[in-house]
């Protein structure tokens, strides 16, 4: 994706062939009214990690346009995804993530996150991804390196306990 303004993605749709657990205990994706963001992730059959949001005036910073931080949360739960395919047996965590802010994103519209399929290098997974405005739009930009836990972690055993929401998809495609 291009760093300037005011980009639009040339989309297309993606058939969805899945979906990531979810746990009631993450900020990301717990849906409560005031628990979290409520992301629910789909995978696609050509290995991307996507998400339609409508995204909620609760989670404004100025008047009308959502908080960055709460965009940062958008692509650390999207694209934290990608690890859950590459490395289903173990748990991951944010080393660094950068955000390039192109547009602001308003409340009360519907977004696409998209995670692209990542690139590995041992425990170390390096994922980009951006997020489209209704019209197609580049809003934003991300790229972010997790690290995987050791599956004999005692952290990996909790998180895995606690990620029990599997359901079907509520979606069949997602245009990016």
């Amino acid at each position: 994706m291009s760093a300037e303004r005011n980009v639009k993605a040339e989309t297309k749709e993606h058939t969805v062939t899945g979906q990531i657990p979810w746990s009631e205990t993450c900020f990301g994706c717990n849906g409560g009214p005031n628990e979290g963001v409520g992301l629910r992730l789909a995978v696609t059959d050509d290995g991307y990690v996507a998400c339609r949001y409508f995204t909620k005036e609760c989670h404004q910073g100025f008047p009308g346009f959502v908080h960055g931080g709460i965009i940062a949360s958008y692509f650390d739960e999207v694209l934290w995804g990608q690890t859950v395919i590459l490395a289903p047996e173990a748990s991951a965590m944010t080393v660094e993530m950068n955000i390039r802010y192109l547009s602001a994103v308003k409340t009360g519209q519907e977004i696409r996150v998209i995670a692209k399929p990542a690139k590995v290098e041992g425990r170390h997974i390096y994922v980009e991804g951006f997020l489209l405005l209704p019209d197609d739009t580049v809003a934003v930009t991300a790229k972010a390196h997790y690290i995987t836990v050791k599956k004999s972690n005692t952290l990996t055993e909790h998180e895995n306990e606690r990620m029990k929401h599997g359901e079907e998809p509520a979606y069949r495609t997602i245009r990016f």
